[in-house]
């Protein structure tokens, strides 16, 4: 499954797995071009406004082979956004 939040936490990952997980720089760009494929999990009205997703605050799981998009804001800028791909292996 493919993801897009405004958080992540190690509580996302399946407890009865040893996951491996890596995470890399993303872009607004590469959201964009996969967002048809993304459940959003975003709590943040800001956030899925910038990314032209529906705000869906909910808990997720993630396993083997799911991708997470991570957005969150600057800290000095709140109109300016961190992007990051999370890839689960």
């Amino acid at each position: 499954m493919k993801y897009v939040s405004n958080g992540f936490s190690p509580k996302m990952l399946n407890p009865n797995k040893q996951l491996d997980v890596i995470i890399e720089l993303s872009s607004y760009d590469e959201i964009q071009d996969n967002k048809n494929e993304l459940i959003s999990s975003i709590g943040h009205q800001n956030i899925a406004d910038h990314l032209q997703i529906e705000k869906n605050r909910m808990n997720i799981i993630l396993d083997k082979g799911d991708t997470l998009y991570l957005v969150s804001p600057q800290k000095d800028d709140y109109e300016k956004f961190n992007y990051r791909r999370i890839t689960i292996q």
